[in-house]
């Protein structure tokens, strides 16, 4: 499948963990093939994996330095239509209390809080946010490499010599116009 070919992407990232760097824990999602879901910060408390909907050229918004502890310039970019397909799911923004009136306890995983009473208020819309309740096996024609560098670039295809197991790998310093 070429890229040109895919229309909209939904884009997951990683970052440094106590043990690895955000590039390390990205070539090991690559290495094994599989996006893991995680129940942290998820109400109801069952494993997600969480992606924006926002096109790769605007993603420059939500990776800043602000936001550095939640988002690195690393992750993966999977076809929208065949996350989809996998039960890739928009979340839905509500207050809590609403969603657990709404919604039965085992739904609440797709729920994200909205507050806009509260100071600060709390609003993550314009993450446009998906989630998928299971881990994601990750088919290279369907996913594209997201790095901050032509550097990392380079690692990543030295990695797997000359071959990432990806459709390709995007350094978005480049494409955002970092220095």
């Amino acid at each position: 499948m070429r890229l040109a070919s895919w229309g909209a992407a939904l884009t997951h990232f990683t970052r440094a963990s106590k043990y690895a760097s955000a590039l390390d824990n990205l070539i090991t999602i690559l290495r094994e093939g599989v996006l893991r879901a995680s129940s942290r910060t998820v109400k109801g408390l069952r494993p997600v994996i969480c992606f924006f909907d926002i096109p790769i050229e605007d993603l420059r918004k939500v990776l800043t330095y602000r936001n550095h502890r939640r988002y690195e310039p690393f992750g993966i970019a999977v076809n929208k239509a065949h996350a989809f397909k996998l039960g890739a799911r928009p979340v839905i923004y509500l207050p809590s209390q609403e969603a657990e009136k709404l919604l039965p306890r085992d739904e609440l995983w797709r729920v994200v809080a909205l507050d806009l009473a509260r100071t600060p208020p709390i609003d993550w819309t314009f993450e446009r946010e998906w989630r998928i309740a299971s881990d994601l096996p990750l088919l290279p024609e369907q996913v594209v490499a997201l790095v901050e560098t032509w550097r990392d670039s380079e690692t990543v295809y030295e990695t797997f010599d000359g071959k990432p197991p990806c459709a390709g790998v995007i350094p978005l310093r480049d494409i955002f116009g970092w220095s």
